[in-house]
């Protein structure tokens, strides 16, 4: 009898897109104890499992009449509100309208919300989607361990909200450790594993300066990422009265030699500057962190981002729904280079917790912004991928995912999307068609070796 130790499993498609070379026609993934170790031709790859030092293990072939890509990566969701949906199938006129909704349920003391098995049943629909990573925010600790009971990889960022200076000062600190240690979790599950913890400071419209300029410190001094909301809201863009105009240039940065006690402070003062400004201004950005939205971020915002090297997670169908009153600058983020990535937000924003939906959305906005270059479908697939990967800091090393190629987890998701690899306009046609078509398609998810989900892909 063979054990997984002396089985390789070899994932065949009809189309692979390791995202990090070139897509391969009648491709072929090789894993063995839940790592990549060959990607190429499916004849290459049998070939030359049979002449390596792993010709003498089982070969155990599974084959996908579609699309085989990395496991697909959510950016920025918050599982635990996966059973608040019906604030997500609201209609709104207004951002506050939307919190206002959402407050009733969360803040409802004469029933007790299940976040644990809420948590739990949105990390059961991410691998259904074919998703196997995500940046996750947990604002109670029954929630903490979503990722961690489908075996998803990512970092749970547990999220800081609602203090002022003064009581932040008093105790915040010492509040922070003692949330952490009771949110830690027993992740290592293999060596293959990647699950860990963060923190989030919510937002610079519900921190004051404090904690915002304090966090980063924490968060870095115990080797953990960031993850913020921020430039979500008309309050934070750089014009006082809240619009946007990407040329606008703020008159004056004298704003820059006073003590602000929080950004609303600095705001009702008539000073224009965006939040992206005055959270770079307390030292608080860089790549270590990456944030969500980003709807509100005008030219100098955006380079302010890419010089410190923070990513975005772009959430196009929450933004609309929560009524963030514009979109997002998807255009403006593709062509000036900025770091960007996918997420959904969660169900009491979002129709649904699956990317592509998303993917989908950012490709018309991206051609309605005037984006017109032929890579768009290739730059979407990577934000779903290696880009959201790479926010989380998770790319390179032992431990990357996003990607396809030797030595990687191997996290895999089979896309039931029709391939056409005949011409050069087919093979574009088929990515595109992933991007605009690919929402519910996926059928298998592969997580560290591991099939996480069969919808009848496999025979078993």
């Amino acid at each position: 009898m063979f054990s997984h130790l002396n089985t390789v499993e070899v994932y065949s498609a009809d189309l692979v897109i390791p995202v990090t070379a070139p897509a391969i026609a009648h491709g072929a993934v090789a894993v063995h104890q839940g790592r990549v170790v060959h990607v190429g031709t499916r004849r290459w790859v049998l070939d030359v499992l049979q002449e390596g030092p792993l010709h003498n293990h089982r070969i155990v072939e599974y084959n996908w009449k579609g699309v085989l890509l990395p496991g697909l990566v959510n950016a920025h969701t918050h599982l635990q509100y996966t059973g608040m949906a019906s604030v997500g199938e609201g209609t709104y006129t207004s951002f506050d309208e939307w919190s206002k909704a959402f407050d009733a349920i969360y803040d409802d003391d004469s029933y007790e919300k299940p976040w644990r098995q809420w948590a739990y049943d949105g990390a059961k629909q991410l691998v259904q989607y074919g998703t196997t990573a995500a940046a996750d925010i947990a604002t109670d600790l029954e929630a903490a361990g979503a990722l961690h009971s489908q075996g998803l990889h990512g970092i749970t960022y547990w999220e800081v909200m609602g203090w002022q200076n003064d009581a932040w000062h008093e105790d915040g600190a010492e509040w922070l450790r003692d949330q952490l240690m009771h949110a830690s979790w027993p992740t290592q599950l293999s060596q293959y594993d990647v699950n860990e913890l963060g923190i989030s400071p919510h937002a610079p419209y519900s921190l004051d300066s404090a904690p915002l300029l304090d966090l980063p410190d924490l968060a870095r001094g115990m080797g953990m990422r960031l993850h913020i909301h921020l430039a979500e809201t008309p309050g934070e863009s750089a014009q006082s009265n809240g619009t946007f105009d990407d040329s606008y240039t703020p008159p004056s940065r004298s704003w820059r030699s006073h003590h602000w006690d929080s950004y609303p402070q600095l705001k009702s003062s008539g000073a224009n500057a965006s939040s992206i400004e005055f959270v770079d201004h307390l030292g608080s950005l860089g790549p270590d962190i990456h944030i969500a939205h980003g709807v509100y971020a005008n030219a100098e915002d955006r380079r302010i981002l890419r010089q410190r090297g923070v990513g975005v997670a772009l959430c196009p169908r929450s933004n609309r729904i929560t009524c963030t009153q514009k979109d997002a600058p998807v255009a403006a983020y593709l062509r000036e280079g900025n770091l960007v990535a996918v997420g959904t937000d969660s169900l009491s924003s979002s129709p649904s917790l699956d990317v592509l939906d998303d993917i989908s959305m950012l490709y018309d906005l991206a051609r309605e912004q005037g984006y017109d270059g032929s890579d768009l479908s290739h730059r979407l697939i990577r934000m779903m991928t290696l880009g959201g990967a790479e926010v989380m800091g998770l790319n390179v090393g032992a431990q990357r995912i996003g990607q396809i190629n030797a030595g990687a987890i191997a996290d895999l998701a089979f896309l039931d999307v029709p391939v056409d690899t005949s011409s050069d306009v087919a093979y574009e046609d088929t990515l595109e068609r992933i991007v605009r078509k690919g929402s519910g398609t996926n059928r298998a998810t592969v997580i560290a070796g591991r099939i996480a989900y069969n919808d009848q892909a496999f025979e078993l």
